[in-house]
């Protein structure tokens, strides 16, 4: 075979490799320009290739993830939210997450990064491999009840335990169903038992999720499981969102005192930043 009677840009295509057969034209130039091996040449080509590749991986995962917004770790201000350390969150920002089934409560007032942090560390997860989804806690306490009401709960419940991370946004935020605690205990035990991770945001104390459950009994089950494998952030300070404003004309002095104090066994409060 000749390879000057070879098409290349078809067998290209043929094999699904859009990155290579658009920059190899170039490459080719540059290589002979500069005097490149073959073997550097292929290598360029092909690591360009599995970066585009990866990007279009993440992009997809993302959209998939249903989160409100995209963002990362490295756009948290640490300096803002001095309630917290970037060195903290390490063992959520890994593979560890999902290798280890570990699962986060992060806890505080509206407007202190609670989502911001949740979305990230979806986002992180997606980055380093694996799969994310982004539910508001209303929203699938909605969705599980109605499934129940039709009978088909435990299909429901399976399609909130096949991510390999779930991110379930502000517990409380909003008035839960009165079977909310009936419900969520369905998806928190089924990931408890797969060691899948579970990180949860909300602006209520955790000794106050029985009240907002419907269910104190139920709710000490779920936090239990929770955080066998997890730990409990509580964000203080001040709002993002009005940081721009006079504290007191807010009347925000920040984090109530009381929060500092864990109130779940197995959960030590979070040491001030340095």
């Amino acid at each position: 075979m000749n390879p000057g009677d070879i098409d290349l840009d078809a067998l290209l295509k043929r094999l699904h490799l859009p990155t290579v057969r658009r920059l190899y034209p170039g490459y080719a130039a540059r290589a002979a320009a500069e005097g490149w091996s073959h073997r550097d040449f292929l290598a360029l080509l092909i690591a360009e290739e599995v970066a585009h590749r990866n990007d279009t991986r993440v992009q997809k995962a993302a959209r998939h993830a249903h989160f409100p917004f995209v963002k990362t770790i490295e756009e948290f201000d640490f300096v803002f939210q001095s309630s917290l350390r970037r060195q903290q969150l390490g063992p959520y920002l890994g593979p560890e997450l999902v290798s280890e089934g570990r699962n986060l409560v992060l806890s505080g007032r509206p407007g202190r990064g609670k989502t911001h942090l949740g979305v990230a560390i979806g986002y992180r997860a997606i980055q380093n491999g694996f799969t994310a989804r982004f539910v508001g806690a209303s929203a699938l306490i909605d969705e599980l009840g109605a499934a129940s009401r039709a009978g088909r709960l435990n299909e429901a419940t399976a399609g909130w335990v096949t991510p390999d991370v779930l991110i379930v946004d502000e517990v409380g935020y909003l008035q839960h169903a009165e079977n909310a605690a009936n419900v969520l205990f369905g998806v928190v035990d089924q990931r408890y038992l797969r060691r899948k991770p579970l990180i949860f945001t909300t602006n209520k104390r955790l000794r106050a999720w029985g009240d907002v459950l419907h269910d104190h009994d139920l709710a000490e089950v779920i936090l239990d499981r929770v955080l066998e494998r997890g730990e409990h952030i509580i964000l203080g300070g001040r709002s993002w969102r009005t940081k721009h404003v006079d504290p007191e004309m807010l009347g925000d002095p920040g984090a109530d005192p009381e929060s500092v104090r864990n109130p779940v066994a197995g959960s030590p409060p979070v040491p001030p930043a340095s």
